[in-house]
């Protein structure tokens, strides 16, 4: 099972995968098949992909802290109620069906891309403060932390809009808070899915590879393209993610 060719498309998979979710997110949807399409479980599977998450999402960080587009104080803030969250989502996927919530989730992403598109300057050119906002974004920053540690597919584009809607139009330093909070959320998701045994660490650690060069050419882009391919990455990965919730459900349903 486990031969020459698998390993490299893992390490494929997995490189595009973290320059989608270093740029917007939902990366996720390319390489839990690719960890499923060989024998894993689903649920062990979404363990697996944890490892191969948290490398690109560390390689993408450093790659912003040293450019200087990493707010260390606004990321320490909004990590807390993330971080509260995840353990709920990690106990939700560990003993509810991994579609359980999908549909819902297909057609919030859709509908939130379509408003987007229709109004690009709500999150590129906000002028909110984010001082003010902090205090009663706190629940939707939990809800996220619960998102991500059921699915994690797609999570990214949710902390992007959450934070570009708090804190002004500065998509790129929004990108880096996301990719931190992303990093931290799935260390602590990967452990308790460790401590589940629910992580194959040979294909984990094989798609890490990819990933890890993936985070970092995904911030560099990120970084030479700014707000403008960051929009761009999110609406198109939104879409996409929300096709393939709702259609992942009604395959269930109708099969």
């Amino acid at each position: 099972m486990w031969d020459g060719f698998y390993y490299l498309m893992l390490i494929v998979a997995g490189f595009i995968a973290g320059i989608v979710n270093t740029i917007a997110g939902g990366g996720s949807f390319l390489t839990l098949p690719a960890l499923m399409m060989f024998g894993l479980d689903p649920k062990v599977a979404n363990g697996t992909n944890r490892i191969a998450v948290l490398c690109s999402s560390g390689a993408a960080v450093a790659t912003f802290n040293n450019a200087g587009h990493l707010d260390r104080s606004r990321a320490n803030r909004l990590t807390v109620p993330t971080l509260l969250g995840v353990p709920v989502g990690v106990l939700l996927a560990v003993y509810l069906p991994s579609g359980a919530f999908e549909p819902v989730f297909g057609a919030i992403f859709i509908a939130m891309a379509v408003v987007l598109m229709m109004n690009p300057k709500r999150i590129t050119e906000s002028k909110r403060s984010d001082s003010d906002s902090q205090r009663s974004m706190f629940p939707v920053f939990f809800a996220i932390g619960i998102y991500v540690g059921f699915i994690q597919a797609g999570f990214g584009i949710l902390l992007l809009i959450a934070m570009s809607l708090t804190g002004g139009g500065d998509l790129l330093g929004a990108n880096a808070i996301k990719n931190w909070i992303g990093f931290l959320v799935t260390l602590i998701a990967a452990l308790f899915f460790a401590f589940y045994d629910l992580i194959q660490w040979l294909p984990g650690l094989t798609m890490a590879i990819g990933n890890l060069m993936g985070g970092f050419v995904g911030a560099k882009l990120a970084i030479k393209k700014g707000n403008k391919l960051i929009f761009g990455f999110l609406v198109v990965v939104m879409i996409a993610t929300g096709l393939k919730l709702v259609g992942t459900s009604l395959y269930r349903w109708i099969g």
